[in-house]
């Protein structure tokens, strides 16, 4: 069975993104797509990627998005796949704002005229200030997906690599999380590295991005409007009344057909 699929990224968040708009998904459309997104996002032996998004239509909105990380979970939002798959609507439609159903509700989502992305997240909560978990104190985020984010001084240790794992699993978190370590730059620039869940290190997450600047915030750290430098390149968050907006732009790597086994 022949699945075409388009590779894109968002700061080296890379995605295999599957178009259910398209006639041809009706042959694919039953699949086992946890075992797919196993299969697809295998480093050297399939695409390679951080996670499969499938893009299909909705009759209450302009389409609905569905995430699997690379190990072949469900993810309940991404703020990288959500601005890669409003790159997608444009380019079908030539509109400029869409409405797209989320695991974590409807989200709005625009094309800047420097066709830059920008999303509306929505308002974060603080599910836990000052936890601590596995010998660091962080803020655990709820901004549709679950986020730890401590601050620290440096990143040049890569302490991600060290313990996102073991902080992804904390027993104290009713599930696991997504762990980013941050450092303040000043208050209006921070850099995180990023440990997603049911991916590993990242190059970039956009919600973990928000989430840090909220964290950030209540903190007394961070203003709200906010460049985050992340190992892949720079968004930007503004949080206002109406939602926490993540901005950058997305690229299309290349587009192809995966021959899956029946």
């Amino acid at each position: 069975m022949l699945i075409p699929f388009l590779k894109m990224h968002a700061q080296g968040n890379d995605f295999v993104i599957l178009d259910f708009f398209a006639p041809e998904s009706l042959s694919w459309a039953k699949l086992d797509f946890s075992s797919v997104a196993e299969e697809l996002c295998k480093p050297h032996f399939g695409i390679g990627a951080d996670g499969l998004v499938l893009l299909s239509p909705n009759a209450a909105c302009d389409a609905q998005m569905f995430i699997y990380n690379a190990d072949g979970t469900t993810a309940e939002m991404c703020g990288s796949a959500l601005r890669c798959v409003t790159w997608i609507l444009h380019q079908k439609t030539g509109k400029k704002e869409f409405s797209i159903q989320t695991e974590a509700g409807l989200k709005t989502c625009y094309v800047n005229e420097d066709n830059t992305i920008t999303v509306n997240l929505g308002i974060p909560s603080m599910l836990k200030h000052s936890y601590q978990a596995e010998g660091f104190t962080g803020d655990l985020v709820n901004i549709g997906n679950q986020h730890f984010v401590v601050w620290v001084n440096s990143l040049q240790n890569n302490p991600h690599l060290q313990y996102g794992s073991v902080l992804e699993h904390h027993k104290g978190f009713k599930q696991t999380v997504n762990v980013h370590f941050a450092v303040l730059l000043n208050r209006n620039t921070a850099a995180i590295k990023i440990w997603e869940k049911g991916c590993g290190a990242t190059l970039a997450c956009g919600t973990g991005a928000a989430s840090t600047v909220f964290s950030g915030i209540a903190n007394g750290l961070l203003d709200s409007e906010v460049e985050v430098f992340m190992p892949g390149g720079i968004v930007k968050i503004v949080a206002s009344e109406k939602g926490y907006l993540l901005s950058g732009e997305v690229c299309q790597s290349f587009e192809g057909v995966y021959n899956w086994k029946i």
